[in-house]
Parts: C-alpha cells; sequence; structure tokens
C-alpha cells in the first residue's frame, strides 16, 4: 500500500514537473516572441508596442519560478557539498535532511510572504493589460506550494532509504592535472 502510494505521489510530481516544463517552453516563446515583435515594431516601424513591457513583465516571473519547481525535481540547483561528501553515509543523510529543512523553511515563509503581497496588490490593476498585480506575485506563490511538495516529498524518500544522498560524480572534464 505504501509503495502505490509513493509511485501515486511520485507520478503526480512527474506530470507536474512536464506539465511545467511544457508551459515554460511555450511561456519562453511567447516572451521570446514579444520581444522580438518590440524590438522590430519600435526600431524599424518607429510604432513601439505599450503592451510588450508589462507583458514582458507579467511572463518573465512565471517563467522563473517555474523553472524553480523543476530545478528543485530534478536537484539541478547550485550546491557546495565538499563538507557533506566527507561525512559518512549517516551524516550525508542528515546534511542533506537539514538543507532540505532550511529550504522547507525558506519556502513556507515564500509562499506566506507573497500571497500576502498579492492579496495587497490584487486590487490595482497593470495600467496597460488592465488585469491585476497580483498576477505577478502569485507565479511566487503557486511556485513555492509546488516546491514545498517536492521538497517533502525528497524528505520522506531519503528518511525511507528509497533514495540515497551519497556522493554526486564530477564530470572528468573537470579534472585537471595540476
Amino acid at each position: 500500500m505504501l509503495k502505490e502510494k509513493q509511485n501515486l505521489f511520485s507520478g503526480i510530481i512527474s506530470a507536474i514537473t512536464k506539465t511545467i516544463d511544457l508551459v515554460s517552453g511555450l511561456m519562453m516563446v511567447l516572451l521570446t516572441l514579444v520581444v522580438f515583435g518590440e524590438v522590430l515594431s519600435r526600431y524599424v516601424f518607429n510604432f513601439p508596442l505599450v503592451f510588450t513591457t508589462e507583458l514582458t513583465s507579467l511572463l518573465f516571473p512565471w517563467l522563473i519560478f517555474l523553472g524553480a519547481v523543476t530545478v528543485t525535481r530534478n536537484e539541478d540547483h547550485l550546491a557546495i557539498t565538499v563538507l557533506r561528501d566527507k561525512m559518512p553515509v549517516l551524516g550525508q543523510k542528515i546534511a542533506y535532511v537539514i538543507a532540505r529543512l532550511v529550504m522547507l523553511y525558506f519556502s513556507f515563509y515564500m509562499v506566506i510572504s507573497s500571497y500576502g503581497i498579492s492579496r495587497t496588490v490584487a486590487a490595482q490593476p497593470l495600467p496597460i493589460l488592465r488585469i491585476s498585480k497580483g498576477w505577478l506575485y502569485t507565479s511566487v506563490t503557486v511556485s513555492f506550494i509546488l516546491i514545498i511538495l517536492i521538497l517533502v516529498y525528497q524528505i520522506v524518500l531519503v528518511l525511507t532509504n528509497k533514495v540515497s544522498v551519497t556522493k554526486e560524480e564530477v564530470p572528468h572534464d573537470l579534472d585537471y592535472d595540476l
């Protein structure tokens, strides 16, 4: 039963991150087209598109923070593991869990703070697009809620010995004989 729940939760997280990757890719294409269209219209046709600055400032946070979800899921974030790699396996596991708990605390703080800011500015519309400024901060709230789910899942996997946290492989192209 526990394994079925684990596979279900893993499948849900995998589906969410695949969807986020697809949405992020589409947003990147849209962002590129919007910026290219703005440059083209402004400098070639001498006719600036007024909505592009706001649309870009709306898409960019969503792209960044949804990307943070994928980075957390794949554990592609920057980490200095020199000390952790020298520890015994139990020490590595403890250090990994402590790092995830710190990330979890930060993520909770970001959810609470961004939700508060989003509620505060919800009644303020963007001047050109006429949509709520709250959408800018909602990207942080949504992303960090998803990050919390992923971090809890990673902690559970490590504590139940489903995943090892031993030393990561170092690419050979970084090895230099000095």
